[in-house]
C-alpha cells in the first residue's frame, strides 16, 4: 500500500510537461496584384482567385504546398505564391486592412454576388443590398467582368451585415464614401524558410526539491500513523486480577 501511494505521488511530480504550440508566422505582401488563390496551382483565371491582397499588409501562413503557402487573410483561407510574399519574425500589430467601409448608391452595385461576373443569375446572387446602404465592410478588390462598357472592371470583396453577415462581390463603379487605403508601415524582420511542424512533446520533468521530498514524507506518515492506531485499538489486554480467583484444576 505504501509503495503504491509512493508511486502515485512520484509519478505526479515526474509527469511530462507539454511543449508550447508551434509559432505562428506572417508574411508581408510585397507587390501589387498578389492574389489569394482558391487552389495551389499556377492559374490566374478569375474562378481560381478570391481577391487581390493589399500590398504592404500580411497573410498568416498555415502550411507549405510546393511553390505556394496555405494562408489566411481575415476569415478567408486560400493559397499565395511564395515568391510574392516574405515571411517575417514578428506578429504584426495590424496584419490585415480593417476599418474601411463604403456605400452603394445605384442598382448595379446593389447585387452582392458570389463571383465578379456580369451575368447576374440566381446561382450567383447572394442577396440584394438596399440602395444607399452605408458601412459595408471593404476587404479587398479583384478584377472581374465589366458591367458597363468603357468603365472599370474592379469589384469589391466585402462583408454586408443585415440579419446575418454576407460575404461577396459588388461592382465598384457605383460605390463611394470609401477613404484612401494607406500602406502598412510597420517595421518587420524578414526571415526565410519558416517551419510549420509542431514540436514533439517534451520529456523534461519537474525537479524534486527538498520541499517536495518533505511533502512526500509528510503524506506517507499519515497512513502509517493510522495503521499503528488501528493496531493498538484492536489489541485487548487482559488484567492480571482476572486470574487471581480462578481455580487450577489438576487432572
Amino acid at each position: 500500500m505504501v509503495l503504491l501511494i509512493l508511486s502515485l505521488i512520484f509519478n505526479s511530480y515526474l509527469a511530462p510537461v507539454n511543449a508550447a504550440e508551434s509559432k505562428t508566422y506572417f508574411a508581408k505582401v510585397l507587390f501589387e496584384q498578389v492574389y489569394l488563390y482558391k487552389s495551389p496551382v499556377n492559374n490566374n483565371e478569375m474562378n481560381n482567385i478570391y481577391f487581390e491582397l493589399p500590398k504592404t499588409y500580411f497573410v498568416e501562413l498555415l502550411s507549405s504546398h510546393g511553390t505556394f503557402y496555405e494562408a489566411r487573410y481575415l476569415n478567408t483561407i486560400g493559397y499565395v505564391k511564395k515568391d510574392s510574399v516574405q515571411a517575417i519574425q514578428e506578429t504584426p500589430n495590424n496584419p490585415f486592412l480593417t476599418n474601411i467601409s463604403f456605400r452603394v448608391y445605384a442598382e448595379l452595385s446593389q447585387n452582392l454576388c458570389s463571383s465578379p461576373t456580369a451575368n447576374i443569375q440566381t446561382s450567383n446572387l447572394i442577396t440584394t443590398i438596399p440602395n444607399l446602404t452605408r458601412n459595408i465592410t471593404y476587404i479587398a478588390k479583384i478584377h472581374g467582368e465589366c458591367l458597363i462598357e468603357g468603365r472599370t472592371d474592379i469589384w469589391y470583396y466585402c462583408k454586408y451585415s443585415s440579419t446575418q453577415d454576407y460575404y461577396g462581390y459588388v461592382y465598384s463603379d457605383f460605390c463611394d464614401e470609401m477613404p484612401n487605403i494607406l500602406d502598412n508601415t510597420e517595421e518587420v524582420t524578414f526571415i526565410t524558410n519558416p517551419t510549420f511542424e509542431k514540436p514533439q512533446q517534451q520529456t523534461d520533468t519537474i525537479p524534486i526539491t527538498s520541499n517536495s521530498v518533505g511533502i512526500v514524507i509528510g503524506i506517507l506518515s499519515i497512513p502509517a500513523l493510522i495503521f499503528v492506531f488501528l493496531l493498538i485499538k484492536g489489541t485487548r489486554i487482559i488484567p492480571k486480577e482476572k486470574f487471581k480467583n480462578k481455580e487450577v484444576i489438576d487432572y
